[in-house]
């Protein structure tokens, strides 16, 4: 039986604090709760956010792929909540920095892994710093997360645009997060699409919001999923909600699939 290839989906946002890496982490984790295999890249080379949240310590990180000092199944922590992950490190350099060497380590360590997960989920950094710009060029979907705030919406249009004039992407996937109890954020999503749909040329597609939930802060302070300490909550219902949505339209897939063919691309652009 021929396995299909590995959804990569990159999760970004143009500024910090939106819980960017919260709903990289959970939304991992609600797709392993429907039985798929889930390998999360942390991507944010510079703050490497997904082990402080998860409360442990990388023995090792990506950097150590890159220079051959570690095998991938080396580097690779094996979550208890099911889900698997390839810390960073602040001390990795630009993507543009790598060396040819260091460029072929990544294609062979991650060519070892291409029928080993059903989903590679990538936490960008924030902004439109050029590694972010590169993770998100090379994934087959972007998810862009925002908020209520004003500049949330402003920044989130921002690394749309750059991405869509500079990269020629043209499908972009919307969470709202935080959103007020109650509201299903579709007025909010509507702001980043009106401007969107006025100046560029690309097409969202609203998945979901995840409404504001007190559990996401107490978890944050004990270095825990959301989803695994208060299964009950609003915030773990609406990331499920998502994760199914995102699970029931895989089959809708593009050219631009599997975990190889992330990588190639993502080497491509930095070379």
């Amino acid at each position: 039986m021929k396995l299909n290839p590995t959804k990569v989906i990159s999760v970004t946002s143009g500024k910090g604090g939106v819980g960017k890496t919260h709903t990289s982490i959970n939304l991992a984790i609600q797709l392993t709760k429907l039985g798929k295999r889930v390998l999360v890249l942390d991507a944010d080379l510079g703050l490497a956010n997904v082990n402080v949240l998860l409360g442990f310590k990388p023995t090792k990180h990506i950097g150590e792929i890159l220079s051959a000092k570690a095998s991938i199944k080396d580097v690779i922590v094996h979550h208890e909540a099911g889900i698997d992950i390839i810390p960073a490190s602040s001390g990795v350099a630009e993507l543009t920095k790598l060396t040819e060497e260091e460029q072929s380590n990544l294609i062979l360590a991650f060519d070892a892994l291409a029928s080993s997960y059903d989903y590679l989920i990538v936490d960008t950094a924030a902004g439109i710093g050029d590694n972010v710009l590169y993770f998100n060029t090379a994934a087959e979907e972007i998810l862009v997360i925002i908020d209520r705030e004003p500049t949330s919406i402003t920044d989130a249009y921002a690394v749309i645009k750059v991405l869509s004039k500079t990269a020629g992407v043209k499908a972009f996937s919307v969470i709202v997060n935080r959103c007020p109890v109650g509201n299903d954020g579709k007025a909010i999503f509507a702001q980043l699409a009106n401007v969107t749909g006025k100046f560029l040329n690309v097409s969202l597609k609203f998945l979901g919001a995840i409404q504001d939930d007190s559990s996401v802060r107490e978890a944050t302070i004990q270095q825990k999923p959301y989803s695994e300490l208060y299964p009950s909550s609003r915030a773990t219902i609406d990331i499920a909600q998502i994760a199914k949505r995102i699970d029931d339209r895989s089959a809708e897939r593009t050219a631009r699939g599997g975990m190889q063919f992330f990588f190639k691309s993502l080497v491509d652009s930095i070379g």
